[in-house]
């Protein structure tokens, strides 16, 4: 298994040698997906996945590829991204707070209230948490100031 620093070089490796890395595949991906073309969205997530991309990587792209399975209004398959995700949240910036309201939203889109609400709470949860951690950082950085 390689490690982080091992999986860049090798991402920077194919750059060089003209293929796309995961990393750029995922900017293609992320614009596709704004553009509402959301199956050629999905193409690109499945060969970001078959590149074996680094775990942030690999945590965005099933978050995203779950909002454009949801657009699609497949539903099914954009829970089980959205819950991939959730699964490499500690990959992801937001610590999984997109995944859990992603997750809320097709739940209440579905009508599934009672799950809608969980999920909502999570990610309030989560995002409270990083205001804790922000204003803590904040105050100790501000005192050695």
């Amino acid at each position: 298994m390689q490690g982080k620093r091992e999986a860049e070089e090798e991402e920077g490796k194919r750059s060089e040698e003209g293929e796309k890395t995961a990393e750029e595949l995922l900017l293609v991906g992320e614009k596709f997906l704004g553009e509402g073309r959301y199956e050629e969205a999905i193409e690109i997530y499945k060969e970001i996945v078959r590149k074996e991309p680094i775990r942030p990587t690999l945590a965005k792209v099933c978050n995203d590829c779950g909002v454009a399975y949801a657009s699609l209004e497949q539903y099914e398959m954009a829970k089980g991204f959205f819950n991939a995700a959730l699964n490499l949240s500690r990959y992801l910036m937001d610590e999984g707070i997109s995944a859990c309201y992603n997750l809320a939203l097709l739940y209440q889109t579905t009508g599934e209230a009672e799950k809608a609400e969980q999920y909502f709470k999570r990610g309030e949860m989560i995002k409270q948490e990083h205001k804790r951690r922000d204003e803590e950082a904040e105050r100790v950085f501000g005192a050695e100031v």
